[in-house]
């Protein structure tokens, strides 16, 4: 009964440590990709004050948590592909029984995670996610499924420690005592298992980063979530950004405001940050980018 009692504290400190582990991860990988975002697009803002540090932590943890969300979608189409790896790991598993020199049937040494219906329900966010970012690339609708399944395999590998961990305590709390229980050394599997199921936490979270092939879309979709990348608005420009923007993209269609021209076609790239705001727009065939003043443009969202 006692172990039973600290194997549920050490589940919960377990649980604690890994929620507190992944808030900050999530806040460390949102930080790295605001900055990555500023390297891609070429800008980094200036004179930031206090409260711009403040929000550039709150975007930072808003793309923890839509990476997250995209982690967690990707696991659960995993999951519910697995029928499919089963196979494929079944029919495996027979060639080798098969031409093996013993021809002993291998015994796995982790159990994969059962398809379930509340993946399949949460895998259509991550079909939704492909076909959405598919359209910018088709290379995604090869690359996120098989990505998917990398992190269901990882996923499994996770869960499958869990159990040996519950049946290693499972077999201290019982009243009978295993003749060879010394000889498998359980005691030293605990903390190996602990080990592993943190570096497959760690590895579900870097792999979409490092070979998800998306990590770029995913930055502008969270920056636009943010407010920070803003696409297809009405800028209202004040002197001497008027004259530097080109005429074919006056707008002639709103009411604008004494002094102010209003401009369409134009994306602001970076904006909430600093004293100024970061715009791309095309002009003779290429795009050029453009720091305006945050007073002397106003932004209007549509």
């Amino acid at each position: 009964m006692l172990q039973t009692t600290l194997s549920i504290e050490k589940n919960i400190d377990s649980i604690s440590k890994i929620a507190t582990a992944a808030f900050k991860f999530g806040i460390l990988v949102g930080g790295f990709c605001v900055i990555g975002y500023s390297i891609k697009i070429g800008h980094f803002p200036q004179d930031v004050s206090l409260g711009d540090g403040l929000l550039f932590l709150m975007t930072a943890g808003f793309f923890g948590i839509i990476y997250a969300l995209f982690i967690a979608s990707m696991v659960c189409l995993g999951i519910t592909l697995s029928p499919i790896l089963t196979v494929f790991v079944r029919i495996w598993t027979w060639f080798e029984t098969k031409y093996s020199k013993d021809g002993k049937k291998t015994k796995a040494v982790h159990q994969l995670v059962q398809c379930n219906w509340q993946a399949a329900v949460i895998s259509i966010l991550a079909i939704f996610i492909i076909i959405l970012l598919g359209r910018g690339d088709p290379f995604v609708y090869l690359n996120l499924p098989l990505l998917s399944i990398g992190l269901y395999l990882f996923y499994s590998l996770y869960i499958s420690c869990g159990r040996k961990i519950k049946e290693i305590y499972a077999i201290k709390d019982s009243r009978f005592e295993l003749q060879d229980s010394a000889a498998i050394g359980w005691n030293g599997d605990v903390e190996k298992f602990r080990q592993t199921q943190m570096i497959a936490v760690g590895v579900i979270f870097i792999i979409p980063l490092l070979g998800g092939g998306v990590t770029g879309q995913l930055l502008d979709a969270a920056m636009r979530a943010a407010n920070v990348r803003i696409e297809k608005p009405i800028l209202y420009v004040q002197e001497p950004y008027t004259s530097l923007l080109p005429k074919a993209l006056v707008s002639e269609d709103h009411n604008v405001p004494h002094g102010y021209t209003a401009f369409e076609g134009i994306t602001v790239l970076f904006s909430g940050f600093g004293k100024t705001a970061f715009v791309a727009f095309p002009e003779g065939g290429k795009v050029r980018k453009l720091e305006i003043a945050n007073d002397k443009v106003i932004i209007e969202r549509r």
